[in-house]
């Protein structure tokens, strides 16, 4: 191989590679996480991120002018509102409205709210040579190839919900849908002549394949990266589950291409009708006129004029949330004198369904701390549940976690695990016999003759929410690593660092993990945590308690100048979102008044935390009964909406507890304890920044886009989902997975709950220190200089309100 063919090569993997993380991935129904749907846009800019994405997929960043019509005439934005957004409108706002002949005033952006509505005109759009074909000849091959290709990678990549195995699953996707194509007559059924003979004539490698797939497509240099992101697009929920299989493995210091397979069989129907077509000048000539320069890669693409104004208005409504947030956060200075030792300090998740029951708890008890962290607390763990196989990520996805733990360890030696493993093994492999049988074609109809009758009762229990609640204290975790007292104490002193708590311990120092309790729910671990990868934080929460408790690392941390009281004792909860109840685990070493006091300041907190939120779903019922409501929606399994989680979210703030403690955030605001004084160098805030709230602009922007466009970058309507393979979801018997949240989510079944607006970040912490960090974490500088983050700078003392621009400036 010359030189020049292997620059070549080169630059055609560069280009699979570049087209390939554009797709956002897309976490399986196990540990379903928010995931930001443009990660693969974070270096481009949000307007004309919206742009490409109406032109190339026809999705909407933005809400229609319609809805922010409707905001303007109900007086939630104002003409103050708007006169702000205008004046931050960037150059391509401004000439897109001279470009229309307008001028871009708060004044005339309301004028044009009264114009009559007309559809843009229609943008360039790149397409697949399949696609090309339907709208040339009226012909469904975008339809028969996303069904055959859907139906053999959901068959490949099934996680046991199937009786019948895919039988090529030993070998990769592609060589396994080579191996099922060569035999499958579906597509030359469909018109598609000569296809099984086509199949065999491929290379066995998918590089290989798309390497003949850009010369006899006769790709242009210049479209090679659009056009197989555009291919790619033809099932993006696939894509999406595919570069989550790749993702993972690249976290962990190695390689996956499973997405690029999926691109190589996509392209395999393109050839195969490019070859049925080739003999037709006219047709040939036709996809060569198609594939002319992108008009958007020569910057010859200006913003419509009905985005530009979409976009002043989006600005607009942001600003109005803004206005409100500055006046919540309210700075206090910390008392030079010895402040009062706290009854208990009770750390929560940042996740803002905690800001309501911290909010709740801090009213039961005034001397009741609250401290907001990342719900894993400093522990990114590999978690074991016994018999279950395979492990959990417990930390932000962000991260491949390198502690090794497990659960059920309490009295049981190491040499016996194996043992209960095996136990738990020989349990569920019983289940899944039983299952088989009752799937079975020749027992199902039989079983449901014989033995239906006998499930009446579990009927009526699930249909009117009588199922006993299930406990979530399954045995105390421990690490299956063992670890130097050296080792424990650093990670001791990294959780207390991150929590600012290095003094002034209360008696009891409470870690409460979060998750939740659902019924009949797909999306059920959604609901969990999102620090602890989609899973419950409980076992987080018990692991950095009993971590503070052990006696060698007290004494190792005192050594250091962290001096822990010995009446001081750590213990774990658990916080269940959906019925706002805590539980408290390992708590014998406390007395028991002081646990008795806690548990009525929770119960209360509950109390409160149930009636607010009732309030959320539109919904009557006596003052008494609103509590029983509440809860017994996690045991309803016709209930769409078991909780609001995070719907409503718009910004993180962190900084110290109290100057938020006095406001009301309506559960809007992800809160993370930080102090500047602490932390001269910006050591701690840089890790907040690039995890934490990295994380929180994932949420963000997948409620966003779940709410802006949900047929897109949603799921659409609970009552047609299909559970597909045990992976994701569908809708009815259609063949993709669906990549974001269900419309119930986001939408009350009358107007949207989830207002979708940017993540706005504010610090306390000076530009200096801020413009540090953004210079070490390219991807966060991303995101805050292309608008997908507002970042504000609060000052050390709180005492400013300064947002970065995009040029890197703070205005």
């Amino acid at each position: 191989m010359d030189i020049i063919e292997k620059d070549r090569l080169h630059t055609l993997s560069s280009q699979i590679d570049s087209a390939t993380s554009k797709i956002a991935p897309l976490w399986p129904l196990s540990h379903f996480v928010a995931v930001n749907p443009f990660i693969g846009f974070a270096d481009q800019d949000f307007a004309y991120t919206a742009e490409a994405h109406k032109r190339v997929q026809g999705s909407d960043l933005v809400m229609p002018i319609t809805w922010f019509k409707e905001k303007f005439e109900s007086g939630d934005v104002r003409l103050e509102n708007l006169r702000a957004a205008v004046a931050v409108a960037t150059p391509e706002i401004v000439e897109s409205f001279e470009s229309a002949d307008q001028l871009l005033s708060a004044e005339n952006v309301v004028a044009l709210l009264s114009s009559s509505e007309k559809n843009p005109d229609p943008l360039y759009q790149t397409c697949s040579f399949s696609a090309y074909l339907d709208s040339r000849e009226g012909t469904q091959w975008q339809h028969v190839i996303r069904e055959e290709v859907a139906k053999w990678v959901a068959a490949y990549d099934d996680e046991g919900q199937s009786s019948w195995k895919f039988p090529w699953k030993d070998l990769s996707l592609f060589e396994g849908w080579k191996a099922a194509a060569r035999i499958d007559r579906n597509p030359e059924l469909n018109g598609l002549t000569g296809f099984r003979k086509f199949v065999v004539s491929l290379p066995d490698n998918p590089h290989a394949l798309i390497d003949q797939a850009v010369e006899m497509l006769q790709m242009p240099e210049e479209r090679i990266e659009s056009l197989f992101y555009r291919i790619m697009l033809t099932l993006p929920g696939w894509a999406g589950h595919l570069r989550y299989k790749d993702r993972e493995l690249e976290i962990r210091g190695e390689s996956g291409d499973s997405l690029i397979q999926l691109l190589a069989i996509l392209l395999s129907y393109d050839m195969a009708l490019y070859a049925n077509h080739s003999e037709s000048k006219d047709c040939v000539l036709g996809w060569q006129r198609n594939l002319i320069k992108d008009p958007a890669e020569n910057g010859s693409l200006k913003l419509p004029i009905d985005l530009a104004q979409r976009l002043v208005w989006q600005s607009a409504i942001e600003h109005v949330f803004e206005e409100k947030l500055c006046a919540d956060i309210k700075p206090k200075a910390k008392s030079e004198t010895d402040s009062p030792r706290p009854d208990v300090q009770a750390i929560f998740c940042i996740d803002v369904r905690s800001e309501v029951y911290r909010r709740s708890l801090e009213l039961t008890n005034s001397n009741i701390q609250t401290i907001g962290f990342a719900g894993f607390f400093g522990l990114p763990i590999e978690h074991r549940i016994p018999g279950l196989g395979g492990s959990q990520s417990r930390c932000p996805v962000l991260l491949a976690p390198p502690i090794r733990t497990s659960e059920n360890m309490l009295g049981i030696e190491v040499s016996d695990f194996d043992q209960l493993v095996l136990q738990r093994v020989d349990a569920r492999e019983s289940k899944r016999s039983w299952k088989r049988f009752k799937e079975a074609a020749s027992s199902c109809f039989t079983f449901v003759e014989t033995i239906g009758l006998s499930y009446a009762v579990e009927l009526v229990k699930d249909a009117f929410g009588l199922t006993a609640k299930s406990s979530k204290d399954k045995g105390a975790p421990a690490f299956l690593d063992v670890f130097s007292t050296v080792d424990r104490a650093s990670l001791a002193e990294d959780i207390l660092k991150g929590l600012d708590l290095l003094e002034n311990f209360a008696r009891i120092v409470l870690f409460c993990g979060h998750g939740s309790a659902t019924k009949n729910n797909p999306y059920a671990s959604g609901l969990d945590c999102g620090a602890c990868g989609g899973h419950a934080g409980d076992a987080n929460a018990r692991l950095a308690a009993a971590l503070l408790n052990q006696a060698d690392v007290r004494i190792e941390l005192s050594e250091r100048g962290i001096l822990i009281p010995s009446d001081t004792v750590f213990i774990g909860g658990f916080h269940n979102t959906t019925t706002d109840e805590v539980s408290l685990f390992d708590y014998e070493a406390v007395d028991a008044r002081l646990i008795e006091e806690l548990t009525e300041s929770l119960d209360q907190a509950g109390l409160l935390c149930a009636t607010e939120r009732f309030a959320r779903f539109s919904e009557a019922a006596e003052q008494s009964e609103i509590t029983s409501a509440v809860r017994l929606r996690s045991r309803d399994w016709a209930q769409v909406r078991p909780e609001w989680a995070l719907a409503g979210n718009a910004a993180i703030v962190i900084a110290p507890r109290s100057w938020t403690a006095e406001a009301n955030l309506q559960s809007r605001v992800f809160l993370h304890e930080y102090s500047a004084k602490s932390d001269p160098q910006g050591a701690v805030l840089e890790n907040v920044i690039a995890g934490p709230m990295v994380v929180a602009s994932w949420i963000n922007l997948q409620y966003f886009g779940s709410s802006t466009d949900n047929a897109h970058f949603g799921s659409g309507h609970k009552s047609i989902h299909n559970v597909v393979g045990g992976v994701g979801v569908a809708l009815g018997n259609e063949y993709d997975l669906r990549p974001g949240l269900p419309f119930q989510s986001v939408h009350d079944g009358k107007k949207l709950i989830h207002e979708p607006l940017r993540l706005h970040a504010c610090i306390a912490a000076d530009t200096k220190i801020l413009d540090g960090i953004l210079e070490r974490q390219n991807h966060v500088r991303d995101l805050v200089e292309n608008a997908w983050v507002h970042l504000i700078s609060l000052g050390e003392d709180g005492q400013q309100w300064i947002r970065r621009q995009s040029d890197g400036t703070w205005k």
